[in-house]
């Protein structure tokens, strides 16, 4: 690392035509990642990746550049670039003295994992694969471990000077199974958890999530398809919070809302759902994959709530996009390394609890749809996200599971016919958010909830 009188320097180089915020992003990072696969060890990697990135602002407008080469006369040259690109005249701003500020986590880490050995790593997959390998119907099963130890510092022109570490650790499970008639399916799931090795102290959750990974997928075997039609929806508290993060997350993003290509422009203060829902976006919750003591910008992290009882309250904000509408950063700033610029993201979004009975919601439909998992999605005024495990519902009693789905919609319609949402909240395990700033580590979790009415995609005839 550079001496505080080099990064100033850094930084007085950056502004020096005129722009009025600069930014250092300084990244050390190492993943480590284990292959097994049919009881045997496939291949071990291990990358660390050093960089450093310059985010330049003026106004409404911005440049990024990065490297890898971190000695202090390679960060001048990009510093230099970074003003020669920006273009914006004479600058005379100089960077303000710096202010430590140290944020506590809310994942500390016991056992970094850098200091375990591969051997009790590969351990550790033989372990799991010990407890499964013989369920019936089971095809091919491969396990990967991976852990992630990221480490960033943040410095700008308004004098801070702060710094992260975010460890994560994750076991990706892959199975395919065989069903009667020779009905065959492939599916991946992940167990993440934001600490390090010491979350296989205890073996009892890696073994229970095996096992119910490998169960459902023995349900979903039996599953029948259905076809497209548009009924009631009840999403089963846990994971179907995707719904969220594609249908509103990703509209109520400040990139989102400043380019005008989200229907949530302007109606701050206006009623946009349901009475029942209350979206809440917090990075600050202890034990999440999406929480971070600090966003990539340096601001803390904090509890965002975007919809109260219905009514849009506010957007995920980024510096740039905050500037763009007048709104401060909300701790959204978010990049998945250092070659990429900050954009509003989202951390742990989710929705409230409410007050309804979980078994009501189910027993009063004629005709519908209890979903207990979803998969992948696509967001924007319009989305489209698969399901993954559900159940046909007739005269209020599930009858048999159902596959080959896709749930659509428009977001600003559909939350508008939420009328349960339940009291008991489940969580998920978290996975990565892909855009415009890259992969990172977000979640989205909620309580049983019922939609009026939505357009199922089927594929039966």
């Amino acid at each position: 690392m550079l001496t505080e009188s080099e990064l100033r320097q850094v930084l007085d180089a950056a502004v020096s035509t005129g722009g009025d915020f600069a930014e250092l992003y300084w990244e050390d990072k190492e993943e480590h990642n284990i292959e097994f696969s049919s009881g045997k060890v496939g291949r071990v990697t291990a990358v660390r990746t050093v960089g450093a990135g310059i985010h330049l602002l003026c106004g409404n407008r911005s440049v990024y550049v990065c490297t890898n080469d971190l000695r202090y006369s390679a960060l001048m040259e990009m510093a230099h670039k970074a003003a020669s690109l920006l273009g914006a005249g004479e600058g005379n701003r100089q960077a303000a003295p710096f202010t430590h500020r140290e944020v506590a986590t809310p994942n500390p880490v016991e056992i970094a994992p850098g200091t375990v050995d591969t051997g009790r790593k590969i351990a550790l997959l033989k372990d799991v694969d010990r407890v499964i390998a013989g369920t019936g119907g089971l095809r091919r099963l491969g396990i990967g471990y991976f852990d992630t130890d990221q480490r960033v510092t943040i410095i700008n022109t308004d004098g801070l000077y702060t710094g992260d570490r975010r460890v994560a650790t994750r076991l990706r499970m892959s199975a395919t199974m065989e069903g009667e008639g020779g009905k065959v399916l492939s599916r991946w799931g992940d167990f993440t958890h934001p600490q390090g090795f010491e979350a296989y102290r205890d073996m009892g959750p890696v073994e229970d999530f095996a096992k119910n990974f490998l169960n459902r997928m023995t349900t979903s075997l039996k599953a029948e398809p259905i076809r497209s039609c548009t009924v009631p929806v009840v999403l089963d508290a846990g994971s179907c919070g995707t719904l969220w993060h594609e249908c509103c997350g990703h509209p109520l993003e400040a990139c989102a809302i400043a380019a005008g290509s989200s229907e949530f422009c302007g109606l701050l203060g206006e009623k946009v759902a349901s009475d029942k829902v209350t979206l809440v976006d917090d990075g600050t919750i202890p034990g999440l994959y999406g929480s971070e003591a600090i966003d990539d910008e340096g601001h803390p992290t904090q509890k965002n709530i975007l919809i109260e009882n219905g009514v849009l309250k506010g957007y995920l904000c980024d510096r740039l996009n905050g500037r763009r509408l007048g709104m401060p950063s909300t701790g959204s700033g978010r990049r998945q390394d250092y070659t990429y610029a900050p954009i509003s993201r989202m951390t742990n979004t989710y929705l409230a609890a409410g007050t309804d009975d979980d078994e009501e919601m189910i027993r009063d439909i004629d005709r519908g749809l209890f979903i207990t998992g979803v998969g992948g999605g696509s967001g924007g005024r319009e989305f489209s996200i698969e399901v993954t495990e559900g159940w046909w519902i007739e005269n209020g009693r599930l009858v048999h599971p159902v596959s080959g789905l896709t749930l659509n919609g428009k977001g600003p319609e559909v939350i508008k016919l939420v009328d349960r949402v339940g009291s008991r909240m489940a969580y998920d395990y978290g996975g990565f958010c892909g855009a415009s700033s890259g992969l990172i580590p977000v979640t989205s979790f909620q309580p049983r909830m019922r939609v009026k009415a939505m357009a199922i995609g089927g594929t039966a005839e």
